[in-house]
């Protein structure tokens, strides 16, 4: 079992990294939660892992916290919830959110995500609810969801075009999306702020 990676960062996009340690570069699959805290690309970064085993092999899953991680395993747990929406329901709000709405018995709220209807919604709650009141997550503290201001031009389109794709936003609802965030955006947002804003967008 991989506990967890330290090393450069050598590559650093939402929904995945590359760290090289060793002279081995391990590619990581990560919520946008983890891209945030981490260091920008470059700097020596540490992930703490949840290793996959799939029929073409391994692949490895990294977050910035233990609290993600816990997250990520019991998403993993419930039934039809594999890693990969683990990850992008992870990537459609906060963790803390997450956690909130769960507890909270929030359907509405989940299922304004991506890939969850209302029936993963109300497993979701079902199964995980106590769960997650026993591993305390519903103590992390909530970042602060304070829109973005100053009007500006999208920067970092492409990739964030890529981000949104990965988790299932089409074309047509991406372009709506950025249009209508453009102009609320700070005057040097990362991919991650722009990405945070457009999901918050998708869910208001």
């Amino acid at each position: 079992m991989i506990e967890s990676i330290s090393g450069k960062l050598i590559s650093k996009l939402p929904h995945r990294l590359v760290i090289e340690r060793s002279g081995i570069g391990y590619e990581i699959q990560i919520p946008f939660s983890t891209s945030r805290k981490l260091a920008p690309q470059g700097e020596e970064v540490k992930v703490l892992c949840h290793l996959q085993w799939r029929e073409d092999g391994p692949q490895l899953f990294g977050f910035a916290s233990e609290e993600e991680r816990q997250l990520f395993r019991i998403l993993t747990k419930v039934n039809k919830v594999g890693p990969k929406l683990a990850i992008n329901i992870m990537s459609s709000t906060s963790p803390e959110m997450l956690v909130s709405m769960i507890l909270g018995e929030n359907t509405a709220g989940l299922t304004a995500l991506k890939g969850v209807g209302p029936k993963l919604a109300s497993r979701l709650i079902v199964e995980l609810k106590d769960p997650i009141a026993k591993l305390g997550l519903g103590s992390v503290e909530s970042g602060s969801t304070e829109p973005m201001v100053q009007a500006g031009a999208v920067p970092f389109e492409s990739e964030v075009r890529d981000a949104l794709e990965n988790l299932g936003y089409t074309n047509k609802e991406i372009t709506q999306s950025l249009k209508s965030v453009a102009k609320n955006l700070g005057p040097e947002p990362s991919i991650e702020d722009i990405i945070e804003a457009v999901l918050r967008s998708f869910s208001g």
